[in-house]
């Protein structure tokens, strides 16, 4: 009786569980889309962000931007105004 129970057990177990790790990402994102999202993260205000201020308050996203400014000699109206283009002020610099 325990045998035929084990044995169900089991192949419900692989069938359900060999699923779980079948799944294929829908759309596989390149080394540079990622870099380009994190730049434009950190030019937005989002990053970095304390533990303990998740999601990040009105106040740490615009010291964030101050400080992406100074880090990267914009001007913060520049760097708020234009967030959208990060990609390709950091593609024209390289």
């Amino acid at each position: 009786m325990k045998l035929p129970t084990l044995f169900a057990v089991t192949v419900l177990g692989l069938a359900f569980g060999a699923n779980a790790f079948a799944q294929t990402p829908s759309h596989s994102v390149t080394r540079a889309e990622v870099h380009a999202q994190l730049v434009e993260a950190q030019a937005d205000g989002l990053l970095p962000v304390p533990k303990n201020d998740y999601p990040p308050s009105a106040d740490t996203i615009a010291r964030n931007k101050e400080l992406y400014a100074i880090q990267h000699h914009h001007s913060a109206s520049d760097t708020a105004s234009s967030t959208g283009n990060v990609t390709a002020r950091s593609a024209a610099s390289d």
